[in-house]
């Protein structure tokens, strides 16, 4: 019987070595997603028998250059013994990964592939297992890219998975650590985060919201206000956005843009965000961006010339009397994140 199985398999690229579990060294795991269990040990299994699953976090589907890179590299070297097997839904019969394995397979007439049986708790499991188990080192085998993380996110927040902000963050860093970039993780969850304000499906998510250069475009994409097209990018105008959580390393770059302006006779048109404080609200702390922050740099700025910072601000461009300052939305409860507001 384990002859005739085995005789199933072979081909011109698979042999009896590849056939026998013993002879491989990857070792299946969970990788750590709740709600999976592996099902007995690895084993051949003909692709036949199998149904494939459509990975929701696979942004792109089937690479067909990575195809003809793992058919190549099959071709020259051979099975690799210590590569990632085969996942399969036991209850389903479906693959969880190895959709170009699959179709290299089909071009090479290989039979089948040593498969691992698992079991899931939930769809929500099965997404998480099918993103977590393909985070290793990019190779032939295709890991996931920062466009799959991201579309298995977003594929749980639909399956009621994740909810709040701070789940969304929390699993997007789980799925792509190992795989992507710190700042491309950091980007995905800013993103997901403000989109779902501006798309009025927030339930469960913070009532204040920070901003940052990732997060911007996402406003400008979605802004109705006119200040936008009158002043942020009319190149006739000066503007700058300013976070307030990093005013002080901003500094340089007001004082070089102040320069441009005061040539030009031109006020400067600041976009803040504020720092969200604990101890104080959002009012207050819009407030201070005039009677502290800015009264900071004002100051340092008429020290280094002698001056009276009271009678020689107005000076500043960021005084000019046509000045129109904006804060960017932060209170999804109360604001209008399309919309700047104007103090």
């Amino acid at each position: 019987m384990q002859t005739t199985t085995t005789n199933s398999f072979l081909c011109q690229y698979w042999d009896a070595i590849a056939c026998n579990p013993d002879n491989w060294t990857y070792e299946p795991s969970t990788y750590g997603v709740s709600g999976v269990e592996l099902v007995g040990d690895i084993h051949m299994k003909l692709w036949k028998d199998l149904s494939h699953w459509k990975n929701p976090g696979r942004a792109n589907g089937v690479d067909l250059a990575k195809v003809e890179e793992l058919k190549e590299d099959i071709q020259d070297s051979g099975i690799r013994l210590d590569a990632p097997v085969i996942y399969y839904d036991v209850d389903t019969n479906e693959t969880i990964n190895g959709d170009h394995r699959f179709t290299v397979s089909t071009i090479l007439y290989i039979p089948g592939w040593m498969c691992q049986a698992v079991r899931f708790e939930s769809d929500a499991a099965k997404v998480r297992f099918a993103t977590a188990s393909n985070i290793k080192k990019k190779d032939v085998y295709n890991p996931i890219s920062a466009a799959d993380v991201n579309a298995a996110v977003r594929e749980l927040i639909c399956l009621g998975a994740i909810v709040t902000d701070d789940q969304i963050k929390a699993e997007t860093r789980f799925l792509g650590r190992g795989a992507i970039s710190e700042s491309a993780i950091k980007e995905i969850s800013n993103k997901i985060i403000i989109e779902r304000i501006f798309s009025g499906k927030s339930d469960g998510a913070e009532r204040f919201q920070t901003w940052n250069d990732d997060r911007l475009p996402v406003f400008f994409d979605n802004a109705t206000d006119e200040w936008v097209d009158d002043y942020w990018n009319n190149e006739s105008e000066y503007t700058m956005y300013v976070n307030m959580a990093n005013f002080a390393s901003r500094w340089g770059s007001i004082i070089s843009l102040a320069s441009q302006a005061v040539i030009s006779n031109k006020p400067i048109h600041f976009m803040f965000s504020t720092k969200l404080m604990a101890n104080e609200s959002i009012d207050t702390s819009r407030s201070k961006v005039f009677t502290d922050k800015l009264a900071q740099l004002e100051q340092k700025l008429c020290s280094l010339f002698g001056l009276d910072v009271n009678r020689h601000k107005s000076m500043l461009p960021w005084h000019h009397p046509e000045c129109e300052h904006r804060f960017l939305p932060q209170d999804n409860q109360k604001e209008d994140f399309t919309k700047l507001i104007k103090i």
